[in-house]
């Protein structure tokens, strides 16, 4: 059937009242790759955010390092300053060893005394040795710790820079299938909208044709062609007549697609209404009007509706309705 600029509308409020008619819609007309997108971005982000977690937690353990390191350094120059102390106190003994030497027959055990606090500084010296053997081994393997962790940030570093690669590269995809999308859009609405200016003029000029031949089979004469009139954006056609009775008779006629129970009660108010026939004496059209419905497809109800308050109703197939609501 027809598709209409009201069928559209209709559509429209049906998609707002039913959000998952209109996700599904959204899926035949984008498909499933473009509603992933936001998901796909979400992932990404995040992804990222995880890294930044990584980033930040790597350089909290650098810090960590470096402090441990600066207090291995501070020990090693106290040690330094320790074993300067030891060495100058070996210096002295040494000095104080000769001078004992050179006392050896005076004092014996005072040899021995200093023999003694000699040795207890060799060992000393060897303890201080070994203390800085371990601090150099474990300078070492701070050292290998440092450029391993130094190789991971630089990874780290080379993924989040590929990562913004892929984000960039994902954008500019959406970017395109977004704009390729919206201008086939805005194509769909083109063409929408020519195909209802064309069913609404093919209706017009059906509904013409049909009620002014109902009337004519009646006895009615119609002398000139139809005209449109716009009243509250709706799109009216008026046929001016002679009832058989040799009367002038303005018919007035609306067309719908679908008509139903509402429309008729509507139209009948509208006729009726002080502005209604203002505006048809203002553009020459006198009265008495005929009211006449033309539709494609009436509702039951639209039938009743039209009988009970004598507007006439015509089809594709004939009258279904007669006229007999006349506006003086």
């Amino acid at each position: 059937m027809p598709f209409t600029v009201s069928d559209f509308e209709d559509l429209l409020r049906i998609l707002q009242q039913y959000p998952e008619w209109r996700m599904r819609l959204l899926e035949t007309l984008l498909g499933e790759e473009f509603l992933r997108l936001p998901q796909q971005v979400q992932a990404i982000l995040q992804a990222q955010q995880r890294t930044d977690e990584q980033i930040a937690a790597l350089a909290a353990e650098v810090r960590a390092l470096a402090e441990a390191q600066r207090r291995s350094e501070q020990r090693i120059e106290e040690l330094a300053e320790a074993q300067r102390r030891s060495e100058q106190r070996i210096e002295e003994l040494a000095e104080a060893q000769r001078q004992l030497a050179e006392a050896q027959r005076r004092s014996e055990q005072r040899i021995e005394e200093l023999a003694e606090a000699q040795r207890q500084l060799a060992e000393a010296q060897r303890r201080s040795e070994q203390r800085i053997e371990e601090l150099a081994e474990a300078q070492r393997r701070t050292d290998e710790r440092l450029e391993h962790l130094t190789e991971e940030v630089r990874a780290l570093t080379e993924s989040q820079r590929r990562l913004a690669e892929t984000q960039r590269e994902m954008y500019e995809e959406f970017v395109l299938f977004r704009n390729s999308t919206e201008r086939r859009l805005d194509e769909i609405s083109r063409e929408l909208r020519n195909l209802a200016n064309r069913v609404g003029m093919t209706l017009e000029e059906e509904a013409e044709d049909m009620v002014s031949w109902v009337l004519q089979q009646k006895g009615y004469r119609f002398s000139e062609g139809h005209r449109s009139v716009v009243y509250d954006g709706e799109v009216d056609i008026v046929l001016l007549g002679v009832t058989p009775e040799g009367k002038d008779m303005t018919v007035v006629v609306e067309s719908k697609t679908r008509l139903g129970r509402n429309a008729v009660f509507a139209w009948r108010q509208r006729v009726q209404s002080e502005g209604f026939r203002s505006q048809m004496e203002a553009l020459g059209f006198r009265p008495p009007y005929l009211p006449y419905f033309f539709a494609m497809r009436p509702d039951p109800a639209a039938v009743e509706a039209a009988r009970e308050v004598g507007i006439g109703l015509v089809t594709s197939r004939g009258e279904v309705v007669e006229g007999k609501l006349v506006i003086g």
